[in-house]
């Protein structure tokens, strides 16, 4: 099926179009001597920006080369209809409910590189799909096909489906909004992540305050190139002198 999809990552400010960048390097970097071609994308709770996160970083891979699929995993509260507009019903429910086949469930995009499956019809255990040797079998099969597939699942402080794709997946991307969670609940669920031997590749900041971002991006001026830069950029190149 081929969608319209409307290309909002051009529209992103230049210094978190470089956050998506640095956060598509690091994933790349970590992938240096493993192997990672599966990655889950997951928050504490809902609202702090997991699925506009996952749907970026795929985007961001897409525009760089890479053959992505973007999977909406959360078989709770479907949101990638909602932001890529298709009109294909079918999704990744159908497909494990033997309902669908694998070609009927991926969407061909506008944006080269980049195909996607909806969530599909909400079925009644999400987590026993997602769970299920179907959902294995997609796994393998995607991750031959694709250089990276993305999965947006649900919040881990609501429900356990997170854990068990994030279990068959080669790694882990946590979401949160600073000042949204509390430090007790990121420990658990660290504690969670640990016991359960998922790969946790890191953390990502979302929804930073803009005085705070423009505060960094001073700091360190990676845009504006003011007296500090320039001061900072003269010392490197006295020394290359010597």
């Amino acid at each position: 099926m081929n969608s319209t999809v409307p290309d909002a990552y051009k529209k992103l400010k230049l210094p978190v179009k470089e956050s998506y960048e640095t956060l598509k390097a690091n994933i790349r970097l970590y992938d240096f001597g493993t192997n990672i071609k599966t990655l889950t994308i997951t928050s504490y709770r809902a609202g702090e920006g997991k699925t506009t996160t996952a749907y970026n970083l795929a985007v961001s891979m897409a525009k760089s080369g890479l053959k992505v699929l973007f999977v909406d995993a959360d078989l709770h509260k479907p949101e990638l209809m909602k932001e890529l507009k298709g009109d294909n019903n079918l999704g990744l429910s159908n497909l494990l409910l033997g309902y669908a086949e694998l070609n009927e469930v991926i969407n061909i995009t506008s944006i080269e590189n980049l195909n996607y499956i909806s969530c599909g019809v909400i079925p009644i255990n999400p987590a026993v799909l997602l769970g299920s040797a179907e959902f294995r079998e997609l796994l393998a099969t995607v991750r031959d096909q694709y250089d990276m597939v993305i999965f947006d699942t649900p919040p881990l402080g609501s429900v356990v489906d997170s854990m068990i794709v994030a279990s068959q997946t080669d790694g882990t991307i946590f979401v949160i909004q600073p000042g949204k969670v509390r430090y007790k609940n990121l420990e658990m669920i660290k504690e969670k992540l640990q016991k359960s031997k998922i790969n946790l590749l890191g953390v990502v900041l979302n929804k930073i305050p803009a005085v705070d971002y423009r505060e960094y991006y001073m700091d360190f001026d990676y845009y504006d190139s003011n007296k500090k830069y320039r001061e900072w950029l003269n010392k490197i190149r006295k020394r290359r002198e010597k």
